[in-house]
């Protein structure tokens, strides 16, 4: 009876030790629990809610992927816009950082442009949609069919870190994202403090050579244009302008900055061929556009770019030392640019 109770006594000490080394340790580090029920507020203030964290991510634009990534959540994603497949240095980098986007084996729920099709969102069985909160109609939709959407809207420096905060919640990321969002603020608190005396002006002009669409006070670009310590050659409080020659020669800017366009788009333009920034050759391109994507954290990036324009002090060196650092934070790798 003795030797039977021994042996109960025992077998049960063992139980109770392989209970406790399977346990996960409760210390700082530890994320969210995949049981546990998450809260976070989106850019529309709504408050979504999951049974658990998100495991299975859909994601329609090409700077929420980046996003999802730089959280070192990449595994959870399930659906991605057919345009990080096609947008070159886009591919390229994220494919050092997953090799189904290498394979692009990831679907890809979209038709041409922006636009998705639900049904093929509902195929991939995701607990969360990632969009921005422009995309109404999509918005509307998905969440008619039961898929909770968490939305974006990157309107400034604060936007963007808040909502990464947030998203990092439903990820299960939540201290990612805190370590990214820390640094960022830093970083941004050093660039204002560091202003000129003297701030040049830039003129921002839209993507794929709309030369005379540009971005005005209030804007995210506005917004880095100031944090660079220059100042936005557009006057209007306007999110998106349309000018005329006559009025860039009023404005006269030091630097013009193109994304996704050419010099060519510009020297190209015989009615600005007399502006001093076009004769002085100071036409730059931000290129290539994905380590300075003003969407994400890195509009701390598109800001010191534009700062070495402004400001020979701040070299070249030292702006690709800043680009390296900050990769290595942002992305917690090593050697990725």
């Amino acid at each position: 009876m003795k030797i039977k109770t021994l042996f109960i006594t025992t077998f049960s000490a063992i139980l109770l030790v392989l209970q406790s080394c399977n346990k996960p340790k409760n210390s700082p580090s530890t994320e969210t629990s995949a049981s546990t029920e998450v809260t976070a507020t989106d850019s529309r203030g709504k408050k979504i809610t999951l049974p658990h964290e998100a495991m299975r991510i859909v994601i329609l634009y090409n700077a929420l992927v980046d996003d999802v990534y730089m959280l070192q959540a990449g595994e959870k994603i399930v659906g991605i816009p057919q345009q990080v497949y096609e947008t070159e240095d886009t591919y390229r980098f994220l494919s050092k950082l997953d090799s189904r986007i290498k394979n692009k084996s990831i679907a890809t729920p979209t038709f041409g442009g922006q636009s998705s099709n639900a049904e093929s969102i509902v195929g991939l069985k995701p607990d969360l949609v990632l969009t921005f909160s422009t995309d109404e109609d999509n918005i509307t939709q998905i969440e008619n069919l039961g898929i909770p959407v968490f939305t974006f809207s990157s309107l400034n420096d604060e936007k963007i870190l808040d909502e990464l905060k947030n998203v990092g919640k439903l990820l299960g990321k939540q201290k990612r994202a805190e370590e990214i969002t820390q640094y960022v603020t830093q970083e941004v608190n050093k660039m204002k403090s560091s202003h000129s005396s003297s701030p040049k002006k830039i003129y921002y002009a839209w993507s794929k050579g709309r030369i005379m669409s540009t971005s005005g006070k209030g804007s995210l670009i506005d917004m880095a244009i100031t944090l660079s310590g220059a100042q936005n050659a557009c006057p209007v409080p306007v999110e998106a302008p349309n000018i005329s020659a006559e009025t860039m020669y009023k404005w006269n800017p030091d630097l013009i900055v193109l994304w996704n366009s050419k010099l060519s788009d510009v020297y190209s333009l015989k009615e600005l061929a007399a502006l001093p920034a076009v004769k002085n050759k100071q036409v730059f391109v931000m290129s290539p556009s994905f380590p300075y994507d003003p969407h994400t954290v890195k509009f701390m990036l598109f800001a010191k770019q534009l700062r070495h324009w402004c400001m020979p002090e701040y070299t070249q060196e030292q702006l690709d030392q800043d680009v390296a650092k900050a990769f290595e934070i942002i992305y917690g790798k090593k050697g990725l640019i």
